[in-house]
């Protein structure tokens, strides 16, 4: 392939940005990243972007091992897109550090508000605030298929960008989910579909006894929360009044893994 889009997503915000961009490049490929896809240790495309979530202010951790294996031709065009609710924090700077450990450079960094999505914290978007995400995405992906396209160069900076970066890295150094999902339990509408099974990335769930399991090594996606058709996993007491968010672009068997 000309181009590779290795992206990662929970709730499907990221996988939308991808579409969207491959849509506009040429004969490019989107390889979602997940447990199953861990071994891919090389490419040779000579376009390459990662596009991911940002979490705690960061990069999620199966996206930061993936790239610490994958093996990258040193002249490639290498962007990255972050899709996030808050800010994009420390993520970019982190893998910029990521790529040049093996000797490779961030040619472009773009960003993208997306609604928020970590219902343990907070309740979805309303609709009108979703829909004007929706809207900005639309207009951010246009400039940004122009840019890659092009094989432009585009830095990362802002005002007040070097706090929120550093601010941002002392957030993500308590980072720590995987025996978060601990937390996690279904109420009495759960019937054993297995959709949380199949739309977990590290395939963290087992289904016993027709009932989720989490064993451990939980990226905090909620991917199994927000999809789940019966809304029955529950993340301690505090989702049980609070709606779910998915993007409505994406179908579920997309995130199956």
């Amino acid at each position: 392939m000309e181009s590779i889009i290795y992206c990662f997503s929970g709730t499907g915000n990221s996988l939308k940005v991808a579409k969207d961009i491959s849509a506009g490049l040429k004969d490019t490929e989107i390889i979602q990243i997940c447990e199953k896809n861990m071994n891919i240790n090389n490419t040779t495309s000579n376009k390459i972007g990662f596009i991911f979530p940002v979490y705690a202010s960061g990069i999620p951790l199966l996206v930061k091992q993936f790239i610490e294996k994958i093996s990258i031709t040193k002249d490639s065009y290498v962007y990255t897109v972050v899709t996030f609710g808050a800010a994009a924090g420390a993520s970019i700077k982190q893998l910029e550090e990521l790529l040049t450990d093996k000797g490779i450079k961030l040619s472009a960094a773009f960003k993208i508000k997306m609604p928020g999505n970590y219902q343990v914290i907070y309740a979805p978007y309303s609709k009108a605030k979703q829909k004007k995400c929706f809207d900005n995405e639309k207009e951010k992906i246009s400039e940004i298929v122009k840019s890659l396209n092009n094989n432009e160069i585009v830095g990362f900076s802002g005002l007040g960008e070097s706090l929120r970066r550093t601010v941002g890295g002392m957030i993500y150094s308590s980072f720590s989910p995987y025996e978060k999902d601990k937390d996690f339990w279904t109420d009495k509408k759960c019937n054993g579909c297995g959709t949380c099974s199949k739309v977990c990335p590290t395939n963290n769930i087992e289904m016993i006894e027709g009932k989720p399991q989490w064993q451990h090594k939980c990226e905090q996606c909620l991917a199994c929360m927000q999809w789940c058709p019966q809304k029955s996993i529950q993340y301690k007491k505090v989702t049980r009044k609070r709606g779910r968010y998915h993007h409505p672009d994406v179908d579920v068997t997309e995130l199956f893994h």
